[in-house]
């Protein structure tokens, strides 16, 4: 009898216990606020601090981009159909990042939420390392390698963005980018007991 007792009394503990989890879960922030409401005002100072630094800012780069590639363009003529091609070898490179001002600053109970905008390609160029041309007939015909290469430029920036892999990582390195930056503006500020957790305009989260 003692055991069925001990056993009873078991069960009907961990039956409450369970029925108190799920009643106060949605309240659970709310009762971390009351209970540390220091974490609060850490919130509420270091938001503002943030929110100036990013109305005095403009753009922060948040990755680089670095490639090399070569690429072949044949000249034709109508009568004698191809009679060229220019080969180029070239290296591409941009910076990418986020205009601050278009960043989205919320608080809740027991974080600062940063909302990033869209990615931009902040600036880039396009350089010949090598230029080999095989011509039949005339190089006035020829496309100048200038052409080429601004043609190409305007692909490779396409390419950034829509390369499935590389926006992953791009997004990887803005979140580390930005926790480093929001730790140097807060530098001095006092220690943070609080979550800065890093969204995506484009999606609900990101770890």
């Amino acid at each position: 009898m003692k055991k069925t007792g001990k056993l009873a009394l078991s069960v009907i503990t961990k039956t409450i216990a369970i029925i108190l989890v799920v009643v106060l879960l949605p309240y659970a922030k709310l009762i971390f606020g009351l209970i540390v409401p220091g974490i609060r005002g850490e919130i509420v100072k270091h938001s503002e601090i943030i929110e100036k630094k990013l109305e005095s800012s403009q753009r922060l780069e948040v990755t680089t981009v670095n490639e090399e590639g070569i690429l072949h363009a044949d000249t034709k003529v109508i009568i004698f159909g191809k009679v060229g091609s220019t080969t180029i070898k070239y290296r591409y490179t941009a910076s990418i990042g986020v205009d601050l001002k278009k960043v989205i600053l919320t608080e809740d109970t027991d974080r600062i939420i940063i909302i990033l905008p869209e990615f931009e390609v902040l600036n880039d160029g396009i350089e010949a390392l090598d230029v080999s041309k095989n011509d039949f007939f005339s190089y006035a015909i020829d496309t100048p390698p200038e052409v080429l290469l601004a043609e190409q430029r305007i692909k490779c920036r396409e390419q950034i963005f829509a390369d499935r892999e590389q926006s992953q990582t791009i997004r990887e390195h803005a979140v580390k980018a930005f926790h480093e930056t929001i730790c140097q503006w807060l530098e001095g500020n006092g220690e943070r007991h609080y979550e800065i957790e890093i969204r995506f305009s484009d999606e609900t989260t990101t770890g």
